[in-house]
Order: structure tokens, then sequence, then C-alpha cells
């Protein structure tokens, strides 16, 4: 029994794995600071208690990086953790993504004293933007299924209910009564009774 687990377990750890592998960023050292990740040439400035693994960047690395001149990754539970900063002085993004507050970054989001490292990028890629018919035409198209969602849900959910109002009796069942209490001068309780129609 503890076999089978054991080896559903292991094909697990090797579908993830393999998945990993599809998705991973290919990473080629040139020297000590310098690479090329998926093409595009890197800069190691900074390497703080050795927080720089290639194996672990390539798992981790995504092309939404790509747009940043600086990426900052910071290890915190043994996990790698990485954000990309503007040049300072950029007009691009929050001042609070600057490379110039880095230190604060580091202070206020990461673990005291955490292992970090800083890549700079030297082939900043802009993204592309996505042309105004294509942009209109999707968000049409989310709205319609949205809506269309919406619209099967309330088929299925639909009751008509009759609303009675009687006198409160002491037999009748408290469970199957809803009681409205109005507050004022003249407050008063109303009874109402909720029946599904036929």
């Amino acid at each position: 029994m503890n076999s089978s687990k054991r080896e559903r377990r292991e094909d697990q750890l090797m579908k993830k794995a393999e998945k990993l592998a599809e998705y991973a960023s290919e990473i080629v050292m040139q020297s000590d600071t310098q690479m090329l990740i998926d093409g595009h040439p890197y800069v190691l400035v900074k390497n703080y208690r050795d927080g720089f693994r290639t194996d672990k960047l390539k798992e981790r690395f995504s092309q939404i990086l790509t747009k940043y001149d600086y990426i900052v990754g910071d290890w915190g539970y043994n996990q790698l953790r990485l954000r990309g900063f503007y040049e300072s002085g950029s007009k691009k993004g929050t001042p609070s993504q600057n490379i110039d507050r880095l230190m604060d970054y580091l202070y206020e989001n990461c673990n005291f004293g955490c292992a970090y490292f800083v890549l700079h990028n030297l082939d900043v890629q802009k993204p592309t933007p996505v042309p105004k018919e294509e942009r209109r035409k999707n968000r049409v198209s989310s709205k319609h299924r949205k809506r269309k969602r919406q619209r099967q849900n309330n088929v299925y959910e639909e009751k008509v209910y009759e609303v009675h109002s009687r006198k409160p009796n002491r037999n009748s069942d408290k469970r199957n009564k809803m009681k409205a209490k109005t507050v004022g001068k003249n407050s008063r309780i109303r009874h109402f009774t909720i029946r599904q129609k036929d």
C-alpha cells in the first residue's frame, strides 16, 4: 500500500518537473557576471550572500520581467521571488518602482538580512500594445459570455413565490414564517408565510 502511494507521488513529481522544464527559461552564463536569458543580455550587478542561483532563476523567470531595467531576486522560506525595477529618474511606473528605492523594498517587503541579487537588463523589451479593435472585441466577447452564463444559471434557479399575510398562529410551524419588525413610534410585528407556487 505504501509503495503504491510512493509510486503515485513520484509520478506526480515527475509530471510537475516536466511542466516546469517546459516553461523554464534558458540561461547561458558568458562569464561570472554576464549572461543571456532567453537570448537577451543581463549583467549581475549585486550578489548579496550568494543569492544568485541559475537553477531557480530558470524556473521563476517570466517574460513579463523583460520590460524592467533591473530585476531583483530575494529569498524567503527557500522560495525565490522576482521583482522588476526601472532606471532611476525614469517616468515609467510609480516612484516605488525606481531602483533608487531598492533598499526600502528590501527593508519593508523582504525577510531581514535575506540573500538577494540584482540583474541589470541591457536589452529592455517594450511590451507590444494590443490594437484597439482587438481590445474592444475581447471586452465585448467577455461581457457576452458573462451575460450568457448568467442567463443559463437563472433559467434553472427561477422560482415563483407567493406572499400571504396572515395572523400569527401559536400552533403553526415557526420555521416557515418570516417576521419583519418595523422600528419607530408605531412599531409593530408583521408575520409572513412564503409558499412556493405550484
